[in-house]
């Protein structure tokens, strides 16, 4: 897992103590919550495509802009994150202080990731992203043929982001960073299902660190019913599944499609919910508890499938974090949660019944038993 990556790779004492304080809060369940370990900051919200399964393929309701390296230490220095995600519904690439960002994150030794469409990864922007150094640069590949690719990333052009991926790996090398991982990600949804298996070979063969995927899942108002796996073929699922067990045997790349994996073989057991509209309504979610979500001008959210700013608890330039972070709303929301998944909460992909599976011996313990609010 990501956690425990971090955690081997860091000499700072704030990740074991700050992992631990999280933890024990979150199998809690207490409606307060500590600093967290994990901070989810928007970078921009401007965009260069319209991707069929954004919000902005529907039409982004909010202000659209990019946050400032000056507004950014505001926020960072208040939550100092272990780790810290910059993406946000935008390509970071637009936002003129993106270097100086993650610069400045990774001189506090935070672990920084954040995602791109590898549309403007071009030779100078790619050696400057490397100086900087983020942890991890996630490239954004939803298919591999150009008109499926270019019809649920609309605004790209196929073959200039399969040559800047590429050539970026190779730049990688030639720069000797060995800092930055270059994993892949795909958005799984029914126009590019049957090229699933050939995302991975290619992946693996260009020599990327890590090989990533999920279906695609509702965030804000743009609910993608039509997008959704479950309008797939029983036949096609079948197949693909197939020729994946083949594919996985050979790739040398680690793979992290746990979730796709699952959706493959229990497609047919999935009854009467959509794979991306709520068949994770029951699993625990503990987002709200370690990984809020900070929009570029500064809305506090439970969370980024929030993308719209549905629920805000508050204002980072108007309150201190933490008072919003545990004031009246946030703790309500948290109560909620672990009662039962309601509105977007229902609807989203997140699943982290492994971790909680893998430490629900705690909650057996029987002074924790007396303590926590989750008692399922």
């Amino acid at each position: 897992m990501l956690y425990t990556h971090i955690l081997r790779h860091s000499i700072s004492w704030r990740y074991p103590r700050k992992v631990l304080e999280n933890a024990w809060y979150a199998m809690r369940s207490t409606p307060k919550a500590p600093t967290p370990f994990k901070l989810k900051l928007e970078n921009t919200t401007v965009c260069n495509l319209k991707c069929n399964m954004c919000p902005h393929g529907v039409g982004l309701k909010r202000p659209i802009g990019s946050i400032s390296y000056e507004n950014y230490r505001h926020i960072f220095d208040q939550i100092y994150p272990c780790y810290l995600n910059l993406t946000g519904i935008g390509e970071p690439f637009l936002n003129k202080d993106i270097y100086k960002i993650i610069a400045h994150a990774r001189s506090k030794n935070t672990f920084v990731k954040l995602d791109t469409n590898a549309t403007l990864l071009n030779r100078n922007n790619g050696l400057k992203m490397l100086e900087s150094s983020p942890n991890i640069l996630s490239i954004s590949i939803d298919g591999m043929k150009k008109d499926t690719y270019e019809k649920i990333r609309v605004g790209a052009n196929f073959e200039k982001v399969i040559e800047n991926t590429e050539n970026f790996v190779k730049l990688k090398k030639e720069v000797g960073n060995t800092v930055t991982n270059i994993h892949t990600f795909m958005v799984v949804q029914q126009e590019n299902l049957m090229q699933l298996p050939e995302y991975i070979k290619w992946a693996d063969k260009i020599g990327v660190d890590s090989i990533n995927g999920t279906f695609v899942i509702r965030l804000g108002m743009n609910e993608n019913t039509d997008l959704g796996l479950n309008k797939s073929k029983a036949e096609d699922i079948i197949k693909v599944r197939e020729e994946l067990k083949e594919v996985l045997r050979n790739v040398k790349t680690d793979v992290r499609i746990a979730n796709l994996i699952n959706f493959l073989y229990k497609f047919d057991k999935i009854e009467g919910e959509s794979v991306n509209k709520g068949h994770n309504k029951t699993a625990p979610c503990f987002l709200p508890w370690y990984t809020p979500y900070i929009t570029w001008d500064g809305n506090v959210c439970p969370c980024d499938f929030y993308a719209e700013n549905e629920i805000v608890f508050g204002n980072v330039f108007e309150e201190p974090f933490m008072k919003i972070w545990n004031n009246e709303k946030a703790r309500a929301f948290r109560r909620q949660l672990i009662k039962k998944r309601v509105g977007i909460c229902s609807s989203c992909g997140v699943n982290e019944s492994e971790i909680f599976d893998k430490y629900k011996f705690v909650n057996k313990i029987p002074v924790v038993q007396r303590i926590t609010h989750r008692k399922n």
